[in-house]
């Protein structure tokens, strides 16, 4: 756990680093760019899973998943997401308006293509078990290609977005390549019975479209305040996202990814969905609401005390917008465990309805917030968006129990 934790804390950290130099280096403007791509691909790793995803990892976490499944998953992945990549690309250029060259439109679309891949990839790593070797492919896909860009801008070798994005790509498919040999290792040897790909994808679908409308409920707002904010506004945004999203970031590498395939192989053993209190009270989310609190005490220290005593010349982001946002992801890292608990459980129903009356009811009302009060309403809103959506899995839960029960 305390090398997952090393490493996540030093990905994140490279992460942050590189917020800074691009902000430095290549202005809020780029900021704000690199910003919607990385909103952008975060939503793709969600979509192009085309309902596999969460089905697919919960059988590899429980050893019912076959190799001849897998790769018919992946290959259905890549053709997916190449015709989305460029599709998305395509549209967001015509309707943003924004002045781009032909090979930065296919780095971005290459960049949503192999960032889902390289995250599922991933993901099947971390549910074999293989949490030190996942861990290292992580670091790879999210801090080693960013040392390299700083390194690269710190040097003057790298002078745009694009080649900070081109970096990034070239990260995903080494991480791709090196995990899929993993997951064939894993494989090897393993037999199963009736498991077909459209049963994985029936299995799958729900948790989907759930993922699908979480990812949107929580990142549309940066689509909103492009909408309604210039893209250095956008950006300053940004700068504070990136350090309070570092709660979340290192609950789910060091707790989640280990507490989920846990809860799973329980669901396995007695097939009882989790009520309530084993959904929000257990070990799991214990250890991502304490990891929080003291990486939330570091960042608040870091740019308050640290930079200040260093006398460093690094822009600081606004406190306020700061600890609505450090709140917020507090409480989505809880939201990590709660949601890979439902998924474990194999319970559907509820994970499909919280996220839909999520975005419903979240989506508006981010819009008037950073409408009226801009970038502190976005931040609001996210609070909001992850409330609701964890206020409505535990009404929902316990409804759905009692009325079993009854």
């Amino acid at each position: 756990m305390i090398f997952r934790l090393l490493l996540r804390g030093g990905a994140l950290g490279a992460k942050f680093l590189l917020v800074l130099a691009i902000t430095h280096y290549l202005g809020y403007d780029a900021l704000g760019f690199y910003g919607v791509v990385v909103a952008a691909s975060l939503i793709a790793s969600k979509f192009y899973s085309v309902g596999f995803s969460s089905e697919i990892n919960r059988l590899i976490s429980v050893g019912r998943s076959s190799r001849w499944v897998v790769d018919r998953v992946l290959l259905l992945y890549l053709a997916v997401g190449i015709v989305l990549s460029l599709v998305t690309v395509t549209v967001y250029s015509q309707f943003q308006g924004i002045e781009a060259s032909a090979t930065l439109i296919v780095c971005v679309a290459l960049l949503l293509l192999t960032e889902h891949l390289s995250f599922e990839i991933n993901s099947f790593v971390f549910s074999a078990q293989k949490a030190t070797w996942g861990a290292l492919l992580f670091f790879t896909k999210t801090g080693l290609w960013a040392l390299l860009a700083l390194a690269g801008m710190m040097l003057g070798w790298v002078t745009d977005i694009a080649s900070v994005l081109w970096l990034w790509v070239a990260a995903n498919v080494s991480v791709m390549v090196a995990g899929y040999l993993i997951v064939v290792n894993v494989h090897r040897g393993r037999v199963t019975g009736a498991l077909t790909t459209a049963s994985v994808w029936k299995a799958g679908l729900p948790f989907y479209l759930g993922t699908g409308l979480i990812a949107l409920s929580q990142y549309a707002e940066r689509f909103l305040i492009i909408d309604l904010e210039p893209y250095a506004s956008l950006g300053k945004y940004v700068y504070a996202w990136s350090a309070a999203n570092t709660l979340q970031a290192l609950s789910y590498a060091v707790v989640a990814v280990v507490g989920i395939p846990v809860l799973a192989k329980r669901y396995q053993n007695d097939q009882q969905a989790l009520t309530v209190r084993q959904l929000f009270v257990n070990q799991w989310v214990m250890r991502a609401l304490l990891l929080s609190g003291a990486v939330a005490l570091m960042i608040v220290l870091f740019f308050n005390v640290v930079l200040v005593y260093v006398a460093t010349t690094v822009p600081r982001p606004d406190n306020d917008l700061l600890a609505v946002l450090i709140f917020s992801f507090a409480l989505r890292a809880v939201g990590d465990i709660v949601w890979g608990g439902l998924i474990a459980s194999k319970n559907s129903r509820v994970s499909l309805a919280s996220a839909a009356i999520c975005l419903a009811v979240s989506l508006p009302v981010s819009y008037l917030l950073i409408k009226h009060y801009s970038i502190y309403g976005a931040a609001w809103g996210n609070v909001f968006s992850i409330t609701v959506q964890l206020g409505v899995i535990a009404v929902l839960t316990r409804f759905a129990r009692v009325k079993v029960t009854a």
